[in-house]
């Protein structure tokens, strides 16, 4: 085996320009599905973070029987006493902060116009956290010092035509059924980036929306993580808790709350699987042409190899060996110019992407130099390598002795 790969090296490295154009081909085979995969690597990141920081948080605690009969009737299942269960889960490790929001759907008015809304209460010493996503365009954000105070989504904004330190409308139901308003003042105007969220969202104060419904109750306890990768070792020592507790509750993993970024995903992994076949068609082909062109380059070679004893498996094994190094040859400098040049780009800013259909802003994009892409783009590689050489090196294997030697 050791003669065989030494022979084969050397007979890879014997045409050194059409090795070298060959090599071209893997390095920009490899340099593609590294930028690429890095790329969206980026974009489920920062989509998956978005999602998080500024609708949903890493795990979502409702009130028992809520993701069944809540969702028509969400004031029939509101926490009684969102401030001790906070209590309970924020002494967990891991966590970094537990808060509680109330939402509701109503009509936000100007004197001139009215438009539909979507209300959430929130807990403003804990808001920062939330927020890391959420751009603040006009204004400031929410503080403690300003009870009455609004932050408006930007395209709801300017649908109604109004401008920070306008005093604003909200009218909607409480659970008793009773017709309820509060007026508000506007001290900021937010960007999201989900368009469709900036369409309708309003934050207040949770004290405003507990006024405003009549109630001292919470929808839900929202609970951050340091980091997302441990959201299901959370999930599950929290319902542990919940069970020792006999707590009336129910909790929902981000990942079972995010249907826009599954669907997301689903779309650029298909787009993925599209450029992983034609970048596979093409590095096929190009070291099919070379082990092709060796082989007939050397049909005396092989003749004269035949001739001496040498076994059709034998020949077989070796042009398999050769078509396997350019493989594993390219695919190993492709992985060196990959992280090369995903660093460049890195450094120079990233890549500013426009504002994709449904979303109201652009943002950067950077590529990741993630383990898995990388094993990936080279074993994939080295699999089109070996698969491209077997046809070829079968026909060398197939030569016969008497004609093979006559060749000129």
């Amino acid at each position: 085996m050791k003669k065989t790969l030494s022979l084969a090296l050397r007979n890879v490295l014997r045409n050194k320009r059409r090795t070298a154009i060959t090599f071209m081909a893997i390095i920009s085979g490899v340099v593609s599905l590294i930028i690429f995969g890095g790329f969206i690597e980026y974009t489920f990141w920062g989509l998956r973070e978005l999602t998080i920081k500024t609708q949903l948080g890493h795990i979502q605690i409702y009130k028992k029987g809520y993701w069944e009969k809540g969702i028509a009737e969400p004031n029939k299942y509101l926490i009684k006493d969102p401030e001790a269960i906070e209590k309970t889960f924020s002494s967990i490790s891991d966590i970094t902060t537990v808060t509680r929001r109330l939402t509701f759907s109503g009509l936000i008015s100007t004197p001139e116009k009215t438009l539909p809304c979507k209300g959430i209460g929130v807990v403003v010493e804990k808001e920062k956290q939330m927020s890391d996503f959420e751009t603040i365009v006009a204004g400031k954000r929410l503080e403690a010092g300003e009870p009455y105070g609004g932050i408006v989504g930007s395209e709801l904004m300017k649908a109604l035509g109004a401008k920070v330190g306008d005093y604003l409308t909200i009218l909607t139901t409480t659970p008793d059924g009773v017709i309820n308003a509060v007026d508000f003042k506007v001290v900021g105007i937010a960007q999201t980036g989900s368009q469709d969220y900036d369409s309708v969202f309003i934050k207040l104060p949770i004290e405003i929306v507990q006024d405003l419904l009549n109630t001292t109750a919470a929808e839900k306890i929202i609970i951050f993580l340091k980091e997302t990768k441990d959201v299901e070792k959370i999930a599950s020592t929290l319902r542990e808790v919940i069970d020792k507790n006999k707590m009336d509750l129910e909790l929902k993993k981000w990942s079972e709350l995010a249907d826009f970024y599954w669907k997301v995903v689903g779309v650029y992994h298909n787009i993925f699987d599209v450029v992983k076949v034609i970048i596979s068609v093409i590095v096929l082909f190009s070291i099919a042409n070379t082990i092709t062109m060796s082989v007939y380059e050397r049909i005396r070679e092989i003749g004269t190899m035949r001739a001496i004893g040498t076994t059709r498996a034998r020949i077989i094994t070796l042009f398999i060996t050769e078509g396997a190094l350019v493989g594993i040859l390219g695919g190993l400098l492709g992985i060196f110019f990959g992280i090369l040049i995903a660093n460049i780009i890195n450094m120079s800013g990233g890549i500013y992407i426009s504002p994709p259909p449904g979303m109201s802003k652009g943002y950067v994009s950077l590529i990741l130099i993630v383990p898995k892409v990388i094993f990936y783009a080279f074993s994939s590689i080295v699999v089109v390598a070996i698969s491209s050489s077997i046809y070829p090196a079968y026909k060398a294997s197939r030569l016969k002795i008497v004609e093979a030697l006559q060749h000129i």
